[in-house]
């Protein structure tokens, strides 16, 4: 769905009734419209979009109806929500006080209000003092009022408030710091407003000026994502994940080429105290924070799950005529893995290459994690694997921890690529970008589109971006392959995007007409000495340069059909929509990629 598809259908509604029907059926569809921009996209080139967008739904039969004193629908409240937070990161602070007209009487609105109030400021040097009584007292009666999710988006505008009123006016030329600072220490003052004394708030009086643009970007992130939950639970029918497809049906494992690790590779991770322990909550990857204890247990559960996958997905994308030519040619490969962990994907890839026995160039890698223990122990293996490898190999390094927001991490993975200032052969990046969407949904919205959007002009014209992660989610709110698969289309269908899908077939060509809800689903059989029967599920998309992609694409079969779903065995992908299917269909991923075959 479009916004001007949306207008066109807010604007029809003739009642609250027939809006609440529309909505219920399509909010899954609309809510990506609303996130996914930067600050910067939304001031300067949509923010207009959004208010026609809004005045055709207030000026409709429903909207009409809401301003004479009918109670709006949830599924409605949910939309003037998604409106309310657009108009705010857009800086339409006269568009926000319009959407809080039409929100119901109580705490949501009463947010809302004090949102307007020390946003739209028109004298820094007196509003931000003159409206604290009005602030303050709308915030406390909502945090009065409200759930501990209602509670916390109180206290995250109030340290907004604080925040704004403390380096908006320093901006200016002005320094009001010690007078606002004097309101929140008030004893007075904090008997009348308890929630001044709120930890969070009370922390950020003593914080260094230097540190407090920091902690807004952050409370930013904080208010956006509990906006964008309230709108969900009002609606969780519609807009919180069902039960994962992966955890129920019959399952089929197509054809894979490797399914355990190389006896080497076990010994290695004996050596280095992997343990076997399938508790996915707690350590599906190597986050900043996570100790020895954690790593060694990933390496000993999703490391050789990471392995296989990548060795099988590079040794097909090696099987593939067009990309053996191109990579045969190459006096260096350099691979990027974004996100990188323990490495298995690297791994992976390098044992592919080493097994292909055509590579002659020295592969240089460069290893871009946020925990330093991961890293190390990326190291050792990359440095033991050395000996077993046919070619020569390089590596590097990086620790980054790269923001989970789609505002902060922009700017940080372009710094990063810039400063590596290296053009390359593979980009991967495996199971990582999930945990940005974990952290905080809404304000991670985006980034695998940004992600690509920066990564394919770095690739060299014949090189390939592997984009891989898991087909469930902690968020609760999407699975995230289906994440993937919107922002991946996403990309693709931008005016500039650099180049396109060639894996999974039926996204090499289909990408314009495909289903939203869609997503791919590999499982793959894994086997290592700690486990010797285990599985493994993801969803990935291959991506290469235009011209690159046209010569690849154009020595595949064109199947009508293709399946691409593990948990779903009887569907399948048709000119980008799903199917049930009975009669004999191919596989998405292995073995129909040249003609002929």
């Amino acid at each position: 769905m479009t916004l001007q598809e949306l207008e066109t259908q807010l604007s029809r509604c003739q009642s609250l009734a027939e809006c609440d029907q529309f909505l219920q059926a399509n909010l899954h569809q609309i809510r990506p419209l609303f996130y996914g921009l930067t600050r910067r996209e939304l001031q300067e080139y949509r923010r207009f979009d959004y208010e026609d967008v809004f005045d055709a739904f207030a000026s409709s039969k429903a909207g009409c109806d809401i301003r004479d004193g009918h109670i709006p629908p949830a599924s409605v409240v949910s939309l003037l929500i998604f409106f309310l937070s657009v108009f705010e990161r857009a800086l339409l602070y006269r568009a926000v006080h319009a959407v809080t007209q039409l929100i119901p009487a109580g705490p949501l609105r009463q947010q809302s209000e004090a949102l307007f109030e020390y946003k739209n400021i028109e004298n820094s040097a007196k509003d931000y003092l003159n409206r604290f009584d009005t602030i303050l007292t709308l915030l406390q009666q909502a945090w009065n009022h409200n759930t501990e999710l209602g509670q916390r988006l109180s206290e995250n505008l109030l340290q907004e408030y604080l925040l704004d009123a403390i380096l908006e006016p320093k901006s200016a030329g002005l320094d009001i710091r010690s007078a606002i600072t004097a309101r929140f220490l008030d004893q007075k003052l904090q008997q009348s407003y308890p929630i001044l004394l709120t930890p969070s708030v009370q922390k950020l009086l003593d914080a260094p000026t230097s540190q407090l643009e920091q902690a807004r970007n952050a409370v930013r992130s904080h208010i956006m994502e509990d906006i964008h939950t309230q709108a969900c639970l009002l609606v969780p029918d519609v807009l919180l994940m069902k039960i994962a497809d992966e955890f129920g049906g019959e399952t089929e494992i197509p054809e894979q080429t490797h399914n355990r690790l190389p006896d080497f590779l076990d010994d290695q991770l004996e050596r280095m105290n992997a343990a076997y322990s399938p508790q996915y909550r707690s350590i599906s990857r190597t986050f900043s924070d996570a100790d020895e204890q954690k790593n060694c247990m990933y390496l000993g559960t999703y490391f050789p799950r990471t392995v296989i996958e990548s060795w099988n997905i590079f040794t097909e994308l090696l099987s593939i005529p067009v990309i053996q030519a191109a990579f045969r040619q190459k006096d260096i490969i350099r691979l990027l893995d974004i996100g990188s962990g323990t490495g298995g994907a690297v791994a992976g890839a390098l044992l592919a290459l080493n097994e292909w026995g055509q590579c002659e160039a020295t592969v240089a890698v460069t290893a871009l994690d946020a925990n330093q223990i991961a890293l190390t122990k990326h190291g050792e293996i990359l440095d033991y694997l050395r000996d077993h490898l046919t070619f020569e190999l390089d590596f590097q390094l990086r620790y980054n921890q790269l923001p989970s927001d789609l505002e902060g991490f922009i700017p940080a993975f372009s710094t990063f690529l810039d400063e590596e200032g290296h053009h390359y052969d593979l980009v991967t990046c495996w199971k990582s970008l999930c945990e940005f969407y974990n952290t905080g949904f809404a304000p991670a919205q985006g980034i695998i589109r940004n992600l690509l959007n920066l990564a394919l002009p770095a690739l060299v014209p014949n090189g390939l971006c592997v984009v891989a992660d898991v087909t469930s989610t902690n968020n609760n709110v999407e699975h995230f392959a289906i994440t993937l698969n919107r922002e991946v289309n996403e990309y693709e269908a931008g005016s500039d995007a650099k180049g396109h899908t060639i894996l999974p077939l039926c996204c090499a060509s289909r990408t314009k007409t495909c289903d939203p809800r869609c997503y791919t689903q590999r499982l793959f059989r894994v086997g290592h000495q700690l486990a010797s029967h285990d599985q493994t599920k993801i969803a990935y998309r291959v991506l290469t340069p235009d011209p690159f992609w046209h010569s690849i694409t154009a020595s595949f079969n064109n199947h009508e059909a293709y399946r691409v779903n593990a948990a779903k065995i009887h569907q399948a992908c048709a000119n980008g929509s799903k199917r049930t299917i009975t009669d004999p269909t191919p596989c998405g991923y292995t073995g129909f990629f040249t003609k002929g075959e």
